[in-house]
């Protein structure tokens, strides 16, 4: 047998091994769909039914395409330089990509997110025809509803040319029939605001309100059509398109089409559930004509989908298949029984709105695991914070024992789930799920005060967290002078950690005489007697005003990112958070990183990077809503998870604690569309029950199947309202009671006290070994370079402004690799074009001054101007264009990307493209010798291709030069064992959280000099 089918049941194995026609798997939670699909894409190549570039898998998130793609990795014993694991939005990247000249799309084409969405909807705003959805009161009150609008009707397939004409049929029919009815018009757009009439004949009023409903629907319309013209100008897609130009291609050219249905012999979905109606189009006519197509879905765990269309394409892949094998895995590898029925008992309550009652299936979960275990318990408190301290103090006790093994014992405080407990719990092995960001921070505050190391994993919220609080206030200080509020909350901070009777004192003292506070800083020695103010407050305000001014001074000649960068580094904030080695160090110095990726956003967008301009801009995309995650899921560190449900999806846990469950929280309020689209364009089969509470118990459901041995829910009757809170139904549900036994627990005053005992001490945090160490070439070289400097990358990604030599370099890099892209589609590029890409991808950031920028540009052009004179005309047409490779060494896996790969027969050369400074080839051949990365270039094509390269070196952009070498068998023996060997190291110094630093030597000169944290690492050599 296969060892790809090793392990498997029946049921899994069918799935896998059905390699025709179209197949239809129902997985439930903790059922092992993921290593269905992995297994099965490892099936296909090792049968040789399909090379791994003709398999094509796609799914919801990036977090699922990084996780199969590991387990692909590790199951195929050899390497490959091309494959299609990714989300559907990638996917239809990559195709845009390819194609961009055939949708008439520049080759350099932008992608924006969400905020840089809003953004250019903001500085078009008035180039729209807006009345209603414009009001001049506050222009921008509908920015974000409408871009929801337009996003949903990408999602269902409309276009602004079908819209219009829908608007135009029901404007018609309106005319032509004076008898329409209101409930006829009604059902035609929906919802129309206070008609519920069902007169045969309609009112004047009626019917003039009807005449405004059609003017918005108009309205909204054309503002989509508009949208997308002013975007197609600007050369922009958004996340909407990524699909929706994908689908268009695909219908409009039929070669293009016929090529990628050749190129993909199979295709893969998982969480089939939650893609939308043009995503399933996609899939659909990809798979024609052999319809080798695989899907994999649990309508009980939909929690992305719009008006709660659970089944939707479920019933569509059936409809369009009607012979389409089917396999339904219910064996659980995951939870103990008693956690499985209670979630079997609460979902039930969403029938009949469920595949297991359309389809007459059984969906009912049975656990493998040979425990029986105890069925999910409660806790019961008084208050929200109390309920908080009482799931600390049974995570402290529970970290006390294990949960795996099946023992008797009296000792009721050593069983935990029906077993006694030997071996200490894990910190991460416990989570804490909430319904949303807010309700973390009670569990957050009694987690630090009992020391129990946790950490936070969001899907938004980065804005709230204390550290950024804390770089935002700093920066609306310089830019506003006038704000007393942010300045209170950057002296206060741990930066600072001013004195808070001394805050309080100065912030009153500027509220009674009517001034800010900065104006109270900068007289802070000239207001005695009358403002009393310690002698450390008047130090530590001195060192503010100090501060200020340098940055101040700093921020007349640089952009935003740089100001924030030197803040950090003057007030050794970075370096404290470094040298402080904790969880919630590390998490904190994430945060700042992900801050920065705002900043660097914002950098891209406008032609303004002044500290004034990056604030004006953070404020409307925080009132439009923009909210980033916090930090990521990492499995590897030891503390206690808290995170929200839907951040939790895919993961397990050994404790599971779902808290906060009172109605009107746990199922939350709905909220309406703002800017609804009317039902009759919808496409989706929506639901006959009540979608929203639907919604909200596959949320639970999914919260529930988290757990493996022990389950809490617990809630509190008091969550800081007038009234006193009920338990969520959904709890009554899961335990098929009518009413809640629990007994209140309340805490007595000592008990409460002592909570705070051995406050801020945190125990030993320890960072688990990874299962598999993922490098890039970059990251070889890094290790190799330092260790710390690996740490402060790799691990901390600790946040810098990148070097002018990097965005010079990145910027060449683009512009040539678009220009040899265009000549291996056979389209030529001049150079206009070519220069074009080379300044947007250009980035105002780590120039020593404006001038040297623009001298830099112009440099960057002149370059080009000489490639472009070289290339125009050379019939040399590469082969692969930045083509990602990835190979597995054991438990590591290399992953990078070749600049450019030319193929002739058994000939292979693989280039790297650079700009240096050399200026003759024998220098250039040394330094390609030297080159790590052209040694994982030449071992990873060895690997996939099963050919040593005949070539490997370094195109220098700037000469026109290459200097290179012919690789070896042994060469490349030795790199692999220097690869294994600094995975070794890495696992090791990953595992005791310890990187040495021990910088190399070039020539006399320490690696310190070059390195961008030479200013914060505590070990610089360029500091002795």
């Amino acid at each position: 047998m296969s060892k790809v089918l090793e392990g498997l049941n029946q049921e899994q194995k069918l799935a896998v091994t059905t390699t025709e026609g179209p197949l239809l798997v129902i997985a439930g939670a903790g059922t092992g769909k993921t290593t269905v699909i992995t297994r099965r894409i490892a099936y296909l190549i090792e049968k040789k039914l399909a090379k791994p570039s003709e398999i094509l898998a796609l799914t919801f998130t990036e977090k699922a395409a990084g996780e199969m793609e590991e387990r692909v990795d590790i199951l195929v014993p050899y390497g490959y330089i091309d494959t299609w694991i990714s989300t559907f939005h990638a996917f239809g990247n990559r195709v845009l990509q390819e194609n961009a000249i055939d949708l008439g799309l520049p080759p350099d084409f932008k992608v924006l997110t969400r905020p840089a969405q809003i953004l250019f909807f903001q500085q078009n705003l008035f180039a729209f025809d807006l009345d209603y959805y414009r009001p001049l009161a506050n222009p921008t009150k509908f920015i974000e509803a409408m871009l929801t609008f337009i996003s949903r009707c990408k999602d269902e397939d409309i276009s602004p040319q079908q819209y219009l004409r829908y608007v135009r049929k029901l404007k018609n029919r309106s005319l032509r029939n004076s008898k329409l009815s209101v409930s006829q018009y009604s059902r035609a757009l929906r919802p129309l605001r206070g008609l519920q009439s069902a007169k045969s004949k309609i009112t004047k009023e009626e019917r003039k309100e009807l005449e405004i409903e059609t003017k918005r629907q108009e309205e909204l319309g054309k503002m989509y059509q508009k949208y997308e013209d002013l975007k197609s100008a600007a050369g922009l897609v958004d996340f909407g398109d990524q699909v929706a130009l994908t689908l268009r291609l695909f219908r409009t050219r039929p070669k293009i089409l016929k090529a990628y249905r050749e190129k993909f012999k199979y295709i893969l979905v998982d969480e089939f559930q939650d893609t939308n109606w043009a995503q399933n189009e996609i899939v659909k006519i990809l798979a024609k004509p052999k319809n080798n197509i695989c899907v994999v879905a649990d309508d009980d765990q939909s929690i992305y989908r719009f008006r709660g269309a659970a089944i939707s394409n479920v019933l569509d892949f059936k409809k369009t298949y009607p012979k389409a094998k089917i396999v339904t895995l219910v064996e659980n590898y995951r939870s103990i029984q008693p956690i499985l029925d209670s979630a079997y008992r609460l979902i039930q309550h969403n029938n009949p709105d469920r595949l297991e009652v359309r389809e007459k299936i059984n969906k009912k979960l049975l656990a493998i695991r040979p425990e029986t275990g105890l069925p999910p318990k409660e806790i019961f408190a008084e208050t929200s914070s109390e309920e908080a301290d009482l799931v600390a103090e049974e995570i402290k006790r529970l970290t006390e024992y294990s949960l795996r093994t099946t023992a008797k014992t009296e000792d009721k405080k050593a069983i935990v789930g029906g077993r006694l407990a030997v071996d200490k719990l894990q910190y991460k092995d416990i989570a804490i799920l909430v319904r949303t960001n807010a309700q973390a921070d009670s569990f957050l505050r009694s987690l630090n005060m009992k020391g129990i190391p946790h950490k936070f994993v969001g899907s938004s919220g980065l804005y709230e967290q204390p550290e950024i609080r804390t770089l935002i206030a700093f920066l609306v200080s310089l830019a506003d002078f006038e704000s007393s509020l942010q300045l209170y909350t950057l002296a206060t901070s741990e930066i600072y950690t001013l004195p808070m009777e001394d805050a309080i004192a100065a912030a009153s003292f500027a509220k009674r005489k009517g001034k800010n506070l900065h104006w109270v800083f900068s007289k802070i020695n000239e207001l005695e007697p009358e403002l009393e103010i310690s002698e450390k407050g008047k130090e530590i305000i001195k060192n503010i005003n100090e501060d200020l001014i340098v940055m101040l001074e700093i921020a007349r000649k640089e952009n935003v990112g740089k100001v924030l960068f030197e803040f950090l580094k003057k007030t050794v904030y970075l370096s404290h958070l470094d040298q402080e080695e904790s969880i919630e160090a590390e998490v904190k110095i994430q945060s700042i990183a992900r801050f920065f990726d705002k900043i660097r956003e914002f950098m891209t967008l406008s032609n303004n990077n002044s500290i004034r301009s990056f604030v004006e801009w953070l404020e409307v995309m925080r009132m439009a809503g923009d909210d980033p995650a916090t930090v990521e899921f990492d499995p590897e560190t030891d503390a206690v998870n808290v995170m929200t449900i839907h951040s939790a999806k895919g993961l397990e846990f050994q404790v599971v604690f779902l808290v906060n469950l009172v109605s009107d929280q746990f199922p939350s309020r709905q909220r309406s569309e703002i800017i609804p689209l009317p039902d009759s364009l919808i496409k989706e089969t929506l639901p006959s029950g009540d979608f929203h509470m639907q919604e909200e118990r596959r949320l639970f459901y999914v919260g529930t199947t988290r757990a493996q041995d022990s389950l809490y829910y617990t809630w509190a009757r008091d969550m800081g309202g007038k009234r006193i809170k009920k338990v969520s139904p959904f709890v009554l549900e899961a335990l098929d009671k009518t009413v809640s036994e629990a007994q209140l627990k309340k805490l007595e005053p000592l008990e409460r006290i002592s909570l705070f005992e051995g406050a801020g001490e945190q125990k030993e945090q320890v960072r688990a070994e990874p299962q598999v160490i993922k490098l890039s070439q970059a990251a070889i070289d890094d290790y190799q370079t330092c260790a710390y400097k690996y740490r402060y990358v790799h691990v901390l990604r600790l946040p810098i402004l990148r070097h002018h030599a990097v965005i010079y370099g990145a910027a060449l890099h683009e512009a040539v690799a678009a220009f040899y892209k265009a000549k291996m589609a056979s389209r030529k590029m001049s150079l206009i074009q070519l220069r074009t890409v080379f300044e947007n991808a250009w980035i105002s950031e780590g120039f020593l001054s404006a001038e040297h920028e623009e001298r830099r540009l112009l440099e960057g052009k002149k370059v080009l101007e000489e490639f472009w004179r070289r290339e125009k005309d050379s019939k040399d047409i590469p082969t692969f264009v930045e083509k990602e490779f990835r190979f597995g060494l054991g438990d590591t896996l290399i992953r990078g990307r070749f600049d450019r790969v030319d193929v002739k027969g058994k000939k292979v050369r693989v280039i790297d493209f650079k700009s240096t400074e050399n200026r003759n080839q024998e220098t250039l051949a040394k330094d390609a010798a030297k080159s790590i990365q052209l040694k994982v270039y030449a071992l990873a094509y060895l690997k996939s291709q099963k050919i040593i390269p005949e070539f490997v070196g370094i195109y220098d952009l700037e000469t026109g030069l290459v200097g290179g070498y012919k690789p070896t068998k042994e060469l490349l023996t030795k790199t692999e064992k220097e690869i294994v060997e600094t995975a070794k190291n890495i696992r090791e110094n990953l595992k005791e959280d310890k990187f040495p630093a021990n910088p190399k030597y070039f020539g006399r000169v320490p690696a310190c000099t070059y390195c961008a944290y030479n200013s914060i690492c505590p070990f610089s050599l360029t500091r002795k």
